[in-house]
């Protein structure tokens, strides 16, 4: 189960489970995940579960959201991902996800790029095209078939299986478009016709 530390001067305090739908975080005493310190916001940001994907959205707080060093306003998290809150600091652990980097290593991907933060992510489409990924390298999926997305997958392959799960969709749009371009220059072509039939034998009745 995917769950956050919470740490205060280098000290863990104590580990959350992420166990609903979205937690928020603030002074609030009736934030799920209440801190009680002037440097977090009364509702300072909220964590909530997207699919098989966790993502951390900043609430408007006085002193912002930070992901690996970067402010945020929403951020599509991987494991051991750190979110920092005033003073505060919030580790993610998801060990259905791979680490974003080695320990004792920099992190190769600091967190999913800004772009990803427009996206509304729809958990039954990006399992359904991590199920379509996964046949396409092992073979051994039905086509259509959902399933569970491949251990080790990161907030970054659910974001790339969204993309790749819209693209068809688009393409289908702009086929419907030039089908019904077509019929309509079809339609105008036999009106067009028949007008100078009709002119020609006026003429010739004259």
């Amino acid at each position: 189960m995917a769950s956050i530390s919470i740490v205060f001067g280098g000290q863990e305090q104590r580990t959350v489970p992420l166990d609903k739908p979205r937690l928020v975080v603030g002074r609030e005493p009736t934030c799920e995940i209440h801190i009680d310190n002037l440097g977090i916001s009364r509702q300072h940001c909220a964590f909530s579960q997207r699919g098989e994907a966790f993502v951390v959205q900043d609430l408007g707080s006085s002193n912002g959201t930070y992901v690996n060093g970067k402010k945020i306003t929403e951020h599509f998290l991987n494991n051991d991902d750190e979110v920092v809150i005033g003073k505060y600091t919030l580790k993610f652990k998801n060990e259905t996800q791979a680490p974003a980097a080695a320990p004792g290593a920099p992190k190769a991907d600091a967190g999913v790029p800004d772009t990803l933060n427009t996206y509304v992510m729809d958990g039954a489409k990006i399992q359904e095209q991590l199920a379509k990924m996964r046949a396409e390298r092992e073979g051994g999926a039905k086509p259509g078939e959902v399933a569970p997305p491949p251990p080790g997958a990161t907030a970054k392959d659910y974001a790339k299986a969204l993309d790749a799960a819209s693209t068809p969709a688009e393409g289908g749009k702009m086929k419907t478009y030039l089908i019904a371009l077509a019929a309509v220059v079809v339609v105008l072509i036999i009106v067009v016709a028949v007008l100078m039939a009709f002119i020609l034998k006026s003429k010739q009745g004259q």
